[in-house]
């Protein structure tokens, strides 16, 4: 039989463990939080690694997907989002979090490996792919347009000002989508700011629309509603692999993306933060992503998608920087809104 006395010393450890377990870990907040993780690309391609990150962590997380310029706007302008990760987007929003304060410096296990023209040099962000801006023809309403059967494809930006192509063309538009961003600086840092706003504003005017995000671009050009986009090609091929009839084409000295990963500062769980880090940039992650979103990898010794063979990174404008981008910004958005009055 168990004495009186030593029941009590029983049930009194029991009540100090229980009220440390409540004091570890809160009524309503669980052992191991979800992670939180802002996806400036694809959905579906995050859910695909951050599923494999679950299966190999046993890491829940949540999604929430924006286009480059609303997490910028809502990251900036907010000192406590509890959001963890941001996965994805072009390296000037990164830059910009990080002039801002709002990262925390992390450098992942595969960080050596990865050029230094791909990272940032204080390790507040790391690439986590590449991509080429691209001009992009749906061939079948090219073909079928009266006044564009005979005209060639366009491969030079100032190619898609012809007149046949009025109201039949769309760019991003540089103020929500990183890609649109992405088209000016690299203009910008290509001819200067005033020849890039030029430029920009004159394929503004030529276009039916300015759309939210690259990729809305690359959805509205694979349905038949333009003739021609320009976008990162990895959206064209997205489409062009499920079977539309796109035809794509890098200009001379074309912009480019390094898509990042950082953490953010004011995350809950910076613990998970940093192994989502480790993971995307893993050999066996980053070669199913590059298979998956048509990217170029930023870790050598990973093959891309077959369908990006006829790229060649010496023909981009390889002075391309973004933190100069990021940099630029405010001057270059305050010429486009002036532009656009």
């Amino acid at each position: 039989m168990i004495r009186k006395g030593s029941l009590i010393l029983v049930l009194a450890a029991v009540l100090v463990l229980c009220l440390i377990l409540i004091w570890i870990y809160p009524p309503g907040k669980a052992a191991n939080p979800p992670l939180k993780v802002y996806v400036i690309f694809q959905e579906d391609e995050a859910r695909m690694l951050l599923e494999k990150f679950k299966k190999e962590t046993g890491q829940a997380y949540q999604v929430i997907r924006m286009s480059s310029g609303e997490a910028s706007y809502h990251l900036l302008d907010t000192d406590k989002t509890g959001v963890d990760v941001v996965l994805g987007g072009t390296a000037d929003l990164h830059e910009q979090l990080k002039n801002n304060g709002k990262l925390l410096r992390y450098s992942p296990r595969m960080s050596d490996k990865i050029p230094e023209a791909y990272k940032d040099k204080d390790g507040h962000w790391t690439g986590m792919y590449m991509g080429a801006l691209s001009i992009g023809v749906n061939e079948r309403v090219w073909k079928g347009d009266p006044e564009l059967a005979s005209v060639p494809y366009p491969t030079r930006y100032e190619d898609l000002l012809r007149p046949e192509l009025k109201g039949k063309i769309e760019i991003p538009d540089p103020e929500t989508s990183g890609t649109g961003y992405t088209l000016l600086a690299s203009l910008a840092q290509e001819r200067g700011p005033e020849k890039a706003v030029e430029l920009m504003h004159a394929l503004k005017q030529q276009s039916s629309t300015t759309t939210f995000s690259g990729i809305t671009s690359a959805q509205r050009l694979a349905v038949g509603d333009v003739a021609a986009v320009v976008c990162f090609l990895g959206d064209q091929l997205r489409f062009a692999n499920s079977g539309y009839a796109i035809h794509s084409s890098i200009p001379p000295k074309a912009g480019w993306e390094i898509g990042g990963v950082s953490i953010l500062k004011n995350g809950d769980n910076r613990k998970a933060a940093k192994k989502l880090i480790d993971f995307v940039l893993s050999k066996n992650a980053q070669t199913a992503y590059m298979n998956a979103a048509f990217s170029l990898p930023v870790i050598p010794g990973i093959e891309p998608n077959p369908l990006l063979a006829d790229v060649h990174i010496d023909k981009l404008l390889t002075s391309y920087r973004a933190d100069e981008a990021a940099a630029a910004r405010a001057e270059l958005m305050k010429r486009w809104r002036d532009a656009s009055k």
